[in-house]
């Protein structure tokens, strides 16, 4: 009977719980990606630019 009046309480999202220093790592990771990728944009740029004129 008791049971019934209080269900037990249902995990609302999966454990997916990262550890800090993973979290800091793929942030670091990602800011070194997204700077090769501008470098190489402003270099494609560049050089384009230079070629054409």
């Amino acid at each position: 009977m008791k049971d019934q009046d209080n269900p037990p309480k249902s995990q609302k999202y999966a454990d997916s719980s990262i550890s800090d220093k993973a979290f800091k790592r793929m942030i670091f990771w990602f800011a070194v990606y997204c700077g090769l990728f501008c470098i190489g944009v402003i270099l494609v740029i560049n050089a384009d630019n230079a070629y054409l004129h």
